[in-house]
């Protein structure tokens, strides 16, 4: 199993913070910056109502990445508080374990300081050392221009766009599949 050295990185308001691998021990304190940072977004395709995770399945889930040798599940801590984290979950298909999609998040207040480039630098980085892994993709809303940015400097590719895959109310957003190649 390749481990996740933990690494501190300093972001642009001068703060340090620690991007560590999730233990299940920080399910309670994952759980809660899941549920602040899901209503916070625009760009989250799931609903506050919808987070209907218990601790103990938090647990189970945290779990699932440290048993999966192609997946990942990375925190961001300030000060012993859990402000983010990103995941790298990998297909458990044979055909497709060369595969992985992240998923990533954190708290508003953190938003536009260097953190997300800090995650996924780490989990790219982690994703190149892996040698199971060949392709890490993600979605992303076509409007969320910041996003889309953030992955091409990161030197993701543009994969093509699913017209109204996501709906809230009556409004549509186009997804915007893109990959990184790994290998």
């Amino acid at each position: 199993m390749l481990k996740f050295e933990p690494k501190i990185v300093k972001l642009k308001n001068g703060k340090l913070v620690t991007i560590r691998q999730a233990e299940i021990d920080d399910a309670e304190k994952l759980l809660a910056c899941i549920k602040t940072y899901i209503p916070q977004s625009n760009y989250i395709p799931k609903l506050e109502q919808e987070i209907k995770l218990t601790i103990e399945q938090e647990k189970e889930w945290i779990n699932s990445f440290l048993k999966n040798e192609n997946s990942l599940l990375l925190v961001a801590e300030y000060e012993n508080e859990m402000i983010g984290n990103i995941d790298l979950t990998g297909n458990g298909r044979k055909i497709m374990e060369h595969t992985a999609v992240i998923g990533m998040g954190m708290l508003i207040e953190w938003r536009n300081l260097g953190l997300g480039s800090s995650l996924l630098k780490a989990i790219i980085d982690w994703a190149k050392q892996n040698p199971i892994l060949e392709l890490v993709w993600l979605q992303v809303y076509l409007e969320n221009e910041l996003g889309i940015n953030l992955y091409r400097k990161m030197g993701f590719e543009e994969n093509g766009v699913m017209k109204n895959f996501f709906k809230h109310g009556d409004k549509y957003f186009h997804n915007l599949t893109m990959t990184i190649n790994v290998k």
